[in-house]
């Protein structure tokens, strides 16, 4: 196969329809075209186009995971299954996850640990939300206990009941009842929570 023609394309600069033997054959970016040397009159074999194609459709991937990273930091799992949501090959998936983990852009314990620092000192939330919410972004369960470990539920619910008791009449048991209800819906463990209101 020889190729015939290499345009860029006019509604993306970035991007140049490759001809082969005459015919349109696939859209790719410059980067991609650099990287495999193509130029007009060369020739190349199925399994040299295959993968150019292989290497393409990863670059799409690449591109669209870098996006979402762009927002925030996200699990392995969590970047994993919303790539393939949105229709990505598996496979060319799996590749890419398994390079990102490997040059360190996705890594579950620097994820875990930020996630817990947000969840600990800017919107205070109970170990029962993290573990929650840390197994539904598949992180390994020892990971996940390591840092409950480290956290101080007590100190946080006291310090949480302080900063409300100016509003509250915690005396009142309807207005105690709905501290509690607050502290509890923030995924607090429910027997430090009544420990703690005990207290005042």
């Amino acid at each position: 196969m020889k190729i015939s023609k290499i345009e860029p394309q006019k509604k993306n600069k970035q991007r140049c329809s490759i001809f082969i033997d005459g015919e349109f054959r696939v859209g790719l970016t410059k980067e991609i075209i650099v990287r495999f040397n193509l130029h007009e009159g060369i020739e190349i074999t199925d399994r040299e186009f295959d993968e150019i194609l292989h290497q393409a459709e990863k670059g799409k991937i690449a591109n669209r995971a870098f996006r979402l990273l762009h927002f925030r930091e996200r699990s392995v799992e969590e970047l994993r299954a919303r790539l393939i949501r949105i229709g990505f090959d598996n496979q060319l998936v799996e590749e890419l996850v398994d390079e990102l983990i490997a040059d360190k852009t996705l890594d579950d314990d620097r994820f875990a640990n930020a996630f817990v620092n947000d969840y600990t000192n800017l919107k205070p939330r109970g170990n029962r939300f993290i573990i929650n919410e840390l197994n539904k972004k598949g992180i390994a369960k020892e990971i996940i206990a390591k840092l409950v470990s480290t956290r101080d539920e007590r100190k946080m619910i006291r310090q949480y009941v302080k900063k409300k008791a100016s509003s509250l009449d915690i005396n009142n048991p309807k207005e105690r009842q709905r501290l509690v209800r607050r502290l509890l819906t923030r995924g607090f463990t429910p027997d430090i929570v009544y420990e703690i209101i005990r207290e005042w």
